[in-house]
């Protein structure tokens, strides 16, 4: 079975589960609106979707950005700093097992109601997967190829550039799958506890006023951001090595 095929199938199944769960569980549609409620929602409330949709993407994709900037920086120097590497580790685990929910209310109290302390949330969550495999992938470059540049008397970019990034690349790809995918729940997360903008906001605005049915259809914007993101992060992988897939064929 391939890959598009799966994703056909699991496209198909999806409606067709959630009516089987209807009709098994017996819910009344305020609770567990049908599909066809929820696609009313989504084309009648679609202005108001998309803009807290675009609000989440944008909270996302900085935070994001961001998070790249600083763990490839950090990567960078724990190859050439040893010391540094031992120093800032620590902090690292920190911040990784630190309760951002707990993060994002200091935040939140000290900031405001403004996108930073969403941002920030999302580069504390996204940062690390990126950090460590990016770290992992430099330091795996083979040593064969490292002695031959130096014999050959190449400069410190030119091995980075030609042997170093290359191996690391495979492992950053790697880290996407997890931190790209991450940076959108993150950014839900975060707007969570107190936004007025946002697919989190629009999620707990629903709970408060009982309608399931847009709270689904929030659900779903979010499943398929969170999907076409991991999709997205397939795509450039094998752009970036179908000489792989070249070879094997």
């Amino acid at each position: 079975m391939n890959e598009r095929l799966a994703y056909l199938i699991m496209l198909v199944s999806v409606p067709i589960l959630w009516v089987i769960a209807i009709e098994v569980s017996g819910y009344p549609s305020f609770l567990l609106p049908p599909p066809d409620m929820v696609g009313d929602v989504l084309w009648s409330e679609r202005e108001l979707l998309l803009e807290h949709t675009w609000a989440t993407i944008v909270e996302a994709m900085t935070g994001y950005a961001v998070a790249n900037v600083i763990a490839i920086a950090l990567s960078i120097s724990f190859l050439y700093l040893p010391w540094l590497e031992a120093l800032a580790i620590p902090w690292t685990v920190i911040i990784k097992n630190v309760p951002f929910v707990t993060i994002a209310t200091i935040l939140i109290i000290i900031l405001g109601d403004t996108p930073l302390p969403k941002i920030i949330i999302v580069v504390l969550v996204t940062f690390f997967p990126i950090l460590a495999n990016v770290t992992k992938g430099l330091k795996s470059a083979d040593s064969v190829l490292l002695d031959r540049m130096q014999t050959l008397d190449s400069s410190q970019w030119e091995i980075f550039a030609k042997v170093r990034w290359p191996s690391a690349l495979p492992y950053y790809i790697a880290a996407h799958e997890i931190a790209f995918t991450g940076s959108i729940i993150a950014a839900i997360v975060a707007e969570w506890i107190f936004a007025r903008k946002g697919l989190g906001y629009l999620i707990v605005q629903s709970m408060t006023q009982y309608r399931a049915d847009r709270l689904w259809a929030v659900t779903l914007i979010a499943s398929v951001l969170a999907v076409g993101a991991y999709m997205l992060v397939k795509g450039v992988e094998r752009y970036l090595f179908r000489w792989q897939v070249e070879d094997l064929s």
